[in-house]
């Protein structure tokens, strides 16, 4: 939960992605717990919100647990990761990832 609140700002969001934090939020997704996974999906919403981070979301392996996380049974989970994915299609490469990877037919 405190790095979902971190994720809010430009400095700490810089912070996160140049300290190494995207592998572990990467990591969360595909995690067994819902309560998890939202608080992952929601700090790559957040993040994703600077163009430079996309591309680095997208570089560290975010989209296939992400688009895992589109089938989940809870709500919660599918409308978070949505988000993110939201966020990430503002990037036209990242656009075309999505797709390709499967998302299309989830969202």
């Amino acid at each position: 939960v405190i790095l979902r609140n971190l994720s809010l700002t430009a400095e700490n969001e810089r912070n996160i992605i140049q300290e190494g934090g995207l592998p572990a939020v990467i990591a969360l997704l595909r995690t067994n717990e819902p309560r998890l996974q939202v608080h992952a999906a929601v700090i790559l919403r957040n993040l994703s919100v600077n163009s430079e981070s996309e591309v680095k979301i997208v570089q560290e392996g975010s989209l296939p647990p992400l688009i895992n996380l589109l089938r989940s049974n809870d709500v919660d989970v599918q409308e978070n990761a949505a988000g993110a994915l939201r966020n990430l299609s503002e990037n036209d490469q990242n656009k075309v990832r999505i797709v390709q990877e499967g998302a299309l037919a989830w969202l």
